[in-house]
């Protein structure tokens, strides 16, 4: 009897746990998608910015440009470095978590996979530059915070790619597909990080250089946070080759 009481709760918590992942997946490609067209727009103006300032001869630009974009002109090479290397992040970042894709088209996953690492190294460094070296503020007061952020930020994707690519090396899918996940959370920080900035820009009177650094932490926290949570909810057990959906799909068919 007790038997068959434990194996009806332990039914009911995984029928539970399979409806929860479901809900939060279609959630989360919402989330995913706003803040990939975030992302997608903002570095499309950043790069007509860069072509149209370049075009036009300019005596002094520091009376045409405010700070923050008077660093990406007088660089504009790291600024291409980063903007073109984030674009191909953004288009090929959720396509690497579909599944039907990775398992259908194996080789162009693995190269794509690829191109994402060395976009995301490149596009990590260039951040960095701009970031810990030329931060709109400086590099005191309020510029150290933007700095540390950005510090942060770029040293955590690093090393984020790094674990990616030494787990599938060495031939653990599941520890890759979980440094991927937080890959991803931490690059899309970015777009959060402009979302909350014009949240806050548009319902206070903070000023953006004091905000622009504290949304930088903020996106961390959320993002990273985020990405733990879904790992923990989808973590499979063993080396966790085994997709969650997979095992979801042999208990439902199992079911009466």
């Amino acid at each position: 009897m007790s038997t068959t009481i434990r194996q009806s709760r332990t039914s009911d918590q995984t029928a539970k746990g399979i409806k929860l992942r479901v809900t939060v997946e279609r959630l989360g490609w919402c989330i995913v998608l706003i803040l990939v067209g975030v992302a997608v727009t903002s570095v499309i103006n950043r790069a007509f910015f860069i072509f149209e300032s370049l075009r036009v001869q300019i005596i002094d630009p520091a009376e045409v440009f405010n700070p923050f974009e008077i660093r990406y002109y007088e660089h504009w090479l790291v600024s291409l470095l980063h903007i073109v290397p984030s674009l191909l992040i953004v288009i090929i970042g959720p396509l690497q978590f579909v599944r039907m894709i990775r398992k259908r088209y194996l080789a162009w996953h693995r190269l794509s996979g690829r191109i994402f690492i060395f976009c995301g190294v490149v596009s990590a460094l260039s951040g960095l530059f701009f970031g810990v070296f030329h931060p709109f503020m400086g590099n005191t007061g309020l510029g150290f915070n933007q700095a540390v952020a950005t510090l942060f930020f770029g040293i955590y994707t690093l090393f984020c790619l790094y674990k990616a690519y030494s787990s599938i090396r060495l031939g653990n899918v599941g520890l890759h597909r979980e440094w991927m996940i937080r890959t991803w959370a931490v690059m899309l920080g970015i777009a959060t990080e402009r979302l909350l900035l014009g949240v806050f820009l548009s319902i206070s009177s903070i000023d953006m250089s004091v905000l622009f650094g504290t949304t930088f932490w903020m996106a961390a926290v959320i993002n990273i946070s985020a990405s733990e949570a879904w790992i923990n909810l989808t973590r499979t057990h063993g080396s966790g080759a085994r997709h969650w959906k997979d095992i979801d799909s042999n208990y439902t068919k199992r079911e009466p």
